[in-house]
């Protein structure tokens, strides 16, 4: 059976955290197929200066041409309106019926995942992966492992490096003028100046 891991999210912009998950959990997983899927309008939480679609679809690509393995979805995207994790777990499931789905996350998602819509659905379609931001999570997020785990569902947290990083720490160094080296991938780095974005 083939494994296939997908990565969702806004990528407003992608960064050296959102590397680190996708090598952390590819070392854990093994997967014969690593999905980046940016989303079209995130469904938990405010989207903040959100970039448009074409710019931030275009950043995953080129991270993706970096990685071997990692390919690139705009399935979210082209489906418009909000980004329901459940829709395409739905969707992959009916593109690789065989395969075994994964879906990484964050520590932040994990924590609040069974609040989101239809959570008991996404746990029969996939094994949730979680790879912790830093240590002061560890605790929650096992909390949040053993409520899914009661619900019927599987979750596996990875080791890691503690790296803080956040898209939205990045946007405000831009917009102040400052360097964002270390927190980006030098191509993002490049596309980000040579576009122009995050300056008003």
């Amino acid at each position: 059976m083939k494994k296939t891991v997908v990565f969702g999210g806004t990528f407003n912009p992608f960064h050296l955290g959102h590397l680190k998950l996708i090598t952390e959990v590819a070392a854990v997983i093994k997967p014969d197929r690593f999905i980046l899927m940016p989303t079209h309008i995130p469904p938990h939480k405010e989207a903040h200066e959100l970039l448009d679609d074409t710019d931030r679809l275009e950043m995953c690509r080129l991270i993706a041409s970096e990685l071997q393995g990692v390919e690139v979805s705009d399935y979210e995207i082209k489906a418009g309106g909000k980004s329901y994790t459940v829709n395409t777990l739905e969707y992959l499931h009916s593109v690789y019926p065989e395969d075994e789905l994964y879906f990484a996350m964050g520590s932040d998602m994990l924590i609040s995942f069974m609040s989101w819509y239809r959570p008991e659905r996404i746990l029969e379609l996939a094994t949730l992966v979680c790879n912790c931001r830093d240590e002061n999570d560890r605790n929650a997020c096992e909390a949040a492992k053993s409520e899914i785990e009661a619900a019927g569902g599987r979750c596996i947290i990875t080791e890691c490096e503690p790296l803080v990083c956040s898209s939205t720490e990045v946007r405000d160094l831009i917009d102040r003028g400052e360097r964002i080296d270390g927190l980006v991938p030098a191509v993002i780095a490049e596309y980000i100046e040579k576009r122009g974005l995050y300056r008003d």
